[in-house]
């Protein structure tokens, strides 16, 4: 039986509502041939029915696992049995509650917890392929901007996370895009976009000793060994930097946040691949480290 294969760096929840318009049968019904079971709700992050999916494409199961669930992202700092573990559970074809995926849709409430398109990838989409489809790299947790043009994204009113079929179906060429206004620079909201393409591409190991480095700086600052002062400026430091509102629109859990950066600001990142934190989490704390001048984590405010 024909079934499309997936383009390069979308998502698996994409192809199904691909394959759905190719077959020419609903939505829903596609979802049931995969899982053997009627869905009135689709998780669109949350990874399902993969060895299906790959039977179906022809691929094998972990390029269809690397190349187009996020899988690869969320679990770029875990150990490495924690990481197989993941994989193995993702055997399973029936859609489960997996906390390890439901973070990624940022705040529920928030309207910048949405599906989230580059126009200018559309365009060259519909020049290639014929037709559009959700990328990955569009829709990582505080991700606004496309690093491939460089261009800001577009939102949608369709959200990240559990939709009904009738609205989970939408392709980006269906939705004209809403602008997306961001209370983050540029220069940080490119290099938020870069390193969590660095994340999903599996690149990050390499530059584990590097976060170690910045680790041992920290240390060096005396932050382990301050009563709690240094910490407590640096988690405001933290916060100032990026702004309580992308925090919150990102569903950081800010508060959980600080308090981890205070009782051990160095251990969290020396220990950084054993996922301690979320990975937007690592992130966030890396490029405030790269970003941010040394001397004002020195200061005793």
């Amino acid at each position: 039986m024909y079934f499309p294969r997936p383009y390069p760096d979308e998502l698996t929840s994409s192809l199904l509502i691909r394959a759905s318009r190719h077959l020419g049968i609903p939505f829903d019904k596609v979802l049931k041939d995969l899982t053997g079971v009627g869905r009135k709700r689709l998780h669109f992050l949350n990874p399902f029915a993969l060895k299906k999916i790959a039977d179906s494409t022809g691929m094998a199961y972990d390029e269809i696992l690397v190349n187009h669930t996020l899988y690869p992202y969320v679990t770029a700092f875990m150990t490495n049995g924690h990481r197989e573990r993941l994989r193995a559970s993702l055997v399973a074809a029936a859609p489960q509650i997996r906390s390890d995926f439901n973070w990624l849709v940022g705040a529920p409430w928030s309207r910048l917890a949405c599906r989230r398109f580059c126009p200018e990838c559309l365009l060259d989409d519909l020049r290639e392929h014929g037709e559009s489809y959700w990328h990955r790299l569009h829709v990582l947790p505080g991700v606004y901007t496309c690093t491939k043009h460089r261009s800001p994204l577009l939102g949608t009113d369709i959200p990240l996370g559990w939709c009904e079929p009738s609205r989970a179906q939408a392709c980006p060429s269906d939705d004209p895009g809403i602008e997306i206004v961001l209370p983050l620079s540029k220069h940080l909201l490119d290099a938020v976009a870069m390193d969590s393409k660095d994340a999903l591409e599996g690149n990050f190991s390499a530059r584990l000793d590097e976060i170690r480095a910045h680790a041992q700086h920290v240390e060096e600052l005396g932050l382990s060994f301050s009563k709690g002062c240094v910490p407590r400026c640096l988690s405001s430091q933290l916060e100032k930097f990026y702004g309580t509102a992308y925090l919150t629109y990102t569903n950081v859990s800010w508060p959980n946040f600080r308090m981890s950066v205070e009782r051990r600001p160095a251990l969290m990142i020396r220990q950084a691949e054993t996922a301690t934190f979320t990975t937007l989490q690592y992130l966030l704390l890396q490029i405030f480290f790269e970003n941010f001048p040394s001397a004002t984590l020195n200061r005793r405010n």
